[in-house]
């Protein structure tokens, strides 16, 4: 099992949903047993989102993040065993999160004035939530009960999307994710043999927009097609159809290894429970 310090070198990518699937495995089994890489991790979901949040047009100047490279050199993780270990990795954490926020000006995500990915990058989250192929935090057959292990765990109310007239979908368990800088939750489904993942969020601003007509739809590069009586958007991205619904401000993004007729299909008879 990988010790506190690799944990600690990987830990950003890891939150970023970056690592490979192999590694994220390795680094997820570490902080499920380790409570001060755990706390880490928690304190970097907190630090990038209030992050997130406050971020605005402007980037950080250059010379400031040379100061907090500089800076990151200088910071050595204490030995695990020592009583400050916890706060030297919180520490550790925070710099590396500053490090992120002022490196944002070399990377290729597209971000708006108030901090929130495009909705080209959604997509492409909710498609990398999907290969990545984490183990569910909750493997349960029963939805009721993933529903409840969600609650306090996200800003939003998480409901289990169901699909009352396919037999063959069937819901295997769920996790905590990501996309952008907002929490999501993540759930699985099987569809006979193939995998199907649901992300679900809050609806930011951009893609709320990007969805609201056709001339938005078109500058997405998203479609809107009529299937069994109901409309459904979807984009294509690495050859994965990501069907989008919303609902109460939450929108449900899948993503499978199915055809793209038949995950079209399947969305629309999709049913979210009120």
């Amino acid at each position: 099992m990988m010790d506190c310090r690799v944990v600690q070198k990987h830990l950003s990518a890891y939150v970023d949903g970056e690592l490979e699937p192999s590694r994220m495995l390795e680094v997820e089994q570490h902080l499920g047993v380790c409570s001060d890489c755990e706390l880490a991790r928690g304190c970097l979901v907190a630090l990038r989102r209030e992050v997130g949040a406050r971020l605005v047009a402007p980037p950080a100047p250059a010379h400031l993040r040379l100061r907090v490279q500089r800076a990151m050199k200088g910071i050595e993780v204490g030995d695990s065993s020592a009583p400050n270990h916890t706060w030297s990795v919180v520490l550790s954490v925070a710099a590396s999160v500053l490090l992120v926020a002022g490196s944002l000006v070399g990377t290729d995500r597209r971000i708006d004035s108030a901090g929130m990915i495009s909705p080209l990058d959604i997509v492409k989250d909710v498609v990398d939530r999907h290969k990545d192929e984490l183990p569910a935090e909750i493997a349960t057959k029963e939805p009721q009960r993933a529903t409840s292990w969600f609650r306090d765990k996200v800003g939003f109310r998480v409901r289990t999307v169901e699909f009352p007239t396919e037999p063959k979908v069937h819901f295997t368990g769920a996790r905590m994710s990501q996309v952008g800088a907002q929490q999501a939750a993540k759930l699985y489904y099987d569809v006979d043999e193939s995998r199907l993942t649901l992300v679900m969020f809050k609806a930011p601003a951009p893609l709320t927009e990007a969805l609201s007509n056709s001339r938005g739809l078109e500058r997405f590069g998203a479609h809107r097609v009529r299937v069994s009586g109901r409309d459904v958007t979807y984009h294509t991205l690495q050859g994965y159809t990501v069907p989008m619904l919303q609902d109460n401000g939450i929108v449900y993004a899948f993503a499978g290894d199915l055809d793209q007729t038949s995950l079209l299909h399947l969305v629309a008879t999709a049913r979210i429970p009120h």
